[in-house]
C-alpha cells in the first residue's frame, strides 16, 4: 500500500496500491486502475488524464495532468510506501452532519472515516481519510475532482474546516449534527414548459440529429430517455453506468445522451466517442453545446432552465414527461438504492409494463 500526496496546501492524500498493470487509486470502496500506457504514462479512466513519473528510490514522484481543464492543469503528486498500514477492522458508527457543501453522511471506526456530502442535485462521491484529535480530514480522487475536507470537531459542529479542490479552489467548511440521526433521500423533478418531444445535437460525423415522436414510431420505441450531461462530470458518469445496467433489459425504450462540453470544436466530438465507448453505451450520444446550464436550457425547447448536470428526461410516446434533476451516485449508499428503484420504475412506465408514475 503506498500514499499518494498531491501539492495541495495542507496535502490532499489518498491510498494507491501498485502492480504490473498501473496504480490503483483506493477511494473508501471504489478502486480506480489508472493503467500503464506504452508511453510510459499511467491514463486516469474516463476522464482522460494521466498521472507521468518516475521511481526515485521506492518513492514514484510525479505529477497528475488534467486534460479536460485548460492550460494544461498540473498538480504534482508523491507516491510513498505505507510500512505499517493495517486494515481497520470494527463496526461503522454513522452520523450526519448539515454542513456548507451539504449533507455529510459521516462513517467513523476507530481512527478511520469515510463519508460522502450529498447536495439536492448530486454527491462528492466516495471520501476517505482519519478523525484523530478531534481533527476531520476527508480525501478524494476521481480522475476529475481532487478534493479535501478538512474540519476540527468540537460538541456537535464541525468548525475551522476548509474545503480544497485541487490548487485552483479553496473555501471555507462547517457544519452541526442532525439532532435527528435519520436521512431521507429524495431526488429533485421539475416541469416541462413546452409539451413537444423534441431533442437536438451533433452526431460524430458533425451532422445535425432530431430526434421527435415520429422518430421513436419508426423505430418502433414506445419512450425515449434523454441523459443530459457532461464527460466531465463524474456524478454523470455514475449515472451512465447506471444506465447501461438498465438499457438492456428495455429494449423497446429508446436511449439518447445529450453531452454539453467545454470545447465545442471536434475535440468535444472526439471526447464523447471515447465516453461512449469507455461507458458502453450502445445509443446516439450527441453534442448538444457548450458546458453550461444556461447554454443547455436554451437548446432544449421542453426545458426553461437546467438545474444541475445530469439531468435526465423520461418521455414516454403516450403520456406525461418526467424530468429529473442530479443524481445520488453508488457513495450515497440507501440514497443510490432508491435512484436506482426510481430509474427501474420509469423504464417500466415507458416499455408499457406499469402507469406508475
Amino acid at each position: 500500500m503506498y500514499l499518494a500526496s498531491f501539492a495541495t496546501d495542507p496535502p490532499t492524500t489518498v491510498l494507491a496500491t501498485h502492480s504490473d498493470a498501473g496504480w490503483t487509486v483506493h477511494n473508501a470502496d471504489e478502486r480506480i486502475l489508472l493503467a500503464l500506457t506504452a508511453a510510459g504514462n499511467h491514463r486516469v479512466p474516463v476522464f482522460n488524464g494521466s498521472w507521468s513519473g518516475s521511481w526515485v528510490g521506492e518513492v514514484w514522484e510525479g505529477v497528475w495532468t488534467d486534460s479536460l481543464r485548460p492550460n494544461n492543469y498540473q498538480v504534482p503528486v508523491r507516491l510513498e510506501p505505507l510500512t505499517h498500514a493495517q486494515p481497520t477492522s470494527g463496526a461503522r458508527d454513522t452520523t450526519y452532519w448539515d454542513t456548507s457543501e451539504g449533507l455529510l453522511v459521516l462513517e467513523r471506526s476507530q481512527d478511520s472515516a469515510w463519508a460522502t456530502i450529498s447536495t439536492p442535485t448530486g454527491d462528492y462521491r466516495h471520501l476517505a481519510g482519519t478523525f484523530v484529535d478531534n481533527q476531520l480530514i476527508l480525501n478524494t480522487f476521481d480522475g476529475s475532482h481532487l478534493f479535501r475536507f478538512d474540519a476540527t470537531l468540537r460538541n456537535d459542529s464541525l468548525i475551522d474546516g476548509q474545503f480544497l479542490s485541487g490548487t485552483h479552489y479553496r473555501t471555507t467548511f462547517d457544519g452541526v449534527k442532525r439532532a435527528t440521526q435519520s436521512h431521507a433521500w429524495t431526488s429533485g423533478r421539475q416541469n416541462v414548459v413546452v409539451d413537444q418531444l423534441l431533442f437536438f445535437g451533433t452526431n460524430p460525423s458533425g451532422q445535425a440529429e432530431v430526434w421527435n415522436k415520429d422518430r421513436l414510431r419508426r423505430n418502433g420505441k414506445t419512450g425515449l430517455v434523454v441523459d443530459i450531461m457532461g464527460t466531465w462530470c463524474p456524478n454523470c458518469m455514475d449515472e451512465a453506468r447506471l444506465m447501461v445496467s438498465l438499457a438492456g433489459s428495455y429494449p423497446n425504450v429508446q436511449f439518447l445522451t445529450l453531452g454539453y462540453e467545454r470545447t465545442t470544436d471536434s475535440t468535444a466530438l472526439s471526447r464523447l466517442s471515447q465516453f461512449k465507448q469507455e461507458m458502453r453505451m450502445d445509443w446516439p450520444v450527441l453534442l448538444g453545446g457548450r458546458a453550461s446550464k444556461t447554454a443547455a436550457a436554451q437548446s432544449i425547447p421542453a426545458l426553461d432552465s437546467i438545474h444541475s448536470f445530469p439531468t435526465t428526461v423520461f418521455w414516454p410516446l403516450e403520456g406525461e414527461p418526467v424530468v429529473h434533476k442530479g443524481f445520488n451516485g453508488p457513495a450515497t449508499g440507501e440514497g443510490y438504492a432508491l435512484e436506482t428503484a426510481f430509474f427501474r420504475s420509469q423504464m417500466e412506465r415507458l416499455s408499457g409494463r406499469s402507469e406508475s408514475r
